[in-house]
This record gives structure tokens, sequence and C-alpha cells, in this order.
């Protein structure tokens, strides 16, 4: 259940809405994109401990506080965090070689998807993952649009990038960490692959509302 409300919450916006926005958007409207993937991070980070309190329920929660300090996007954001505040200069060599790796993870993630959705899927497997692409693709942006709607400081076209992110396809981590977790990741990646298709339309549709 846990890792259904991951799918059906956490959003691609890494490695979908962020590269859109860098090329169509200023500063300003890609500074929010980049707030929601830190939070993201965080409410991972949460979760996580959760799913360690059920699965190791031998384990003290000391040791899954410490346990977080491997989870490498937990890692990833405190390195960035730590590289634009003391204001480092990575050398060229490594900087080419994270943006290669970063634009490999995409492509691996979804042939990683495809063995998966070459297995047989059952009729509740299928259920569940309608539900998450009722949340993630109709319901999110939906929510999202009547509570801008409601808050009269609040621009339309300040909240672009937002909506897009609202928009955007079931993210990586709830795939990556079902694995992980020994839970059958065929609903949560065939609900990947439908909303990545459907994200084609539904993210241009909501940069539209500025």
């Amino acid at each position: 259940a846990i890792l259904i409300g991951m799918a059906s919450s956490f959003a691609n916006h890494l490695l979908f809405v962020y590269p859109i926005a860098l090329n169509e958007y200023e500063a300003d409207l890609i500074h929010p994109i980049v707030a929601i993937i830190g939070f993201d991070v965080i409410f991972l980070v949460i979760n996580l401990i959760i799913l360690d309190l059920i699965k190791f329920k031998n384990l003290k929660l000391k040791n899954i506080f410490i346990k977080q300090f491997s989870n490498l996007p937990l890692l990833a954001l405190i390195l960035g965090l730590t590289i634009i505040f003391l204001d480092i200069e990575i050398p060229i060599s490594i900087d080419r070689a994270l943006d290669f790796i970063a634009n490999s993870a995409a492509p691996c993630a979804l042939f990683a998807a495809g063995i998966i959705l070459s297995q047989k899927l059952e009729k509740t497997e299928i259920k569940i993952s309608n539900l998450i692409i009722l949340f993630k693709i109709i319901l999110h942006p939906i929510l999202l649009i009547l509570i801008i709607w409601n808050l009269d400081n609040i621009d339309f076209s300040l909240a672009e990038t937002t909506i897009m992110v609202a928009s955007a396809p079931v993210g990586l981590m709830a795939l990556i960490f079902s694995t992980q977790y020994g839970v059958n990741p065929n609903a949560i990646t065939r609900a990947l692959m439908i909303t990545t298709i459907f994200s084609i339309v539904t993210v241009p549709l909501a940069s539209m509302f500025g």
C-alpha cells in the first residue's frame, strides 16, 4: 500500500519535467520544480523508514535512521546542497561524466520497465495500475488547478511548472524500491509506462494554463 501511494504521488519530475522546463522557462519558474524535488526526497526518506519498520520488525529505529545515509537520493541532495552553498567548482571531466549518467537514467529505467512488462499481469494488478493512473494523471492536476483557482494571490502563469509536475508520469522510485522490498512491481511498472505515454499530452496541456 505504501509503494502504491508512492507511485500515485511521486512524479517523474527530475527526468521528465525538469529537462522540458529548462528549455522553455526562465529560472524563476524552474525554482518550484527544484523545491518539489527536494521535498520529495524528504518524503521518500520518511516512506523508506516506514517500509523498514514494516519489513524489519526487529530492527531498531536508530539503525533505520542510520540506514538512510545509504539512501542515494538523500546523499545526492546533501551533496548537491553542499556544492551549491560552498560554491565548489566541479572539474569538467566529472561534470561531463555526471551529465552522461543523468541522461542515461531514463532510457535504462524504461528498458527495465519493458522487461518487467513482458510478464503476464493478473486482473488485480491491472486494477491497481488503473487506480495509480487515475490519481497521477487525472486527479492530481485537477486538484492542484482547483486549489490555485481558489488562491487569489497566485497567478496561473506563476504556477505553470507546478501544474506540469502534477501532470507528470509516475516516478521511478516506487518501481526501484518495490524490487528492493520484495513487492511485485508489475502494477507500478504498467502505470509508469502508461502515464509516461499520457504525459506527452498532459504536460504540454498543463503548460497552457499560463
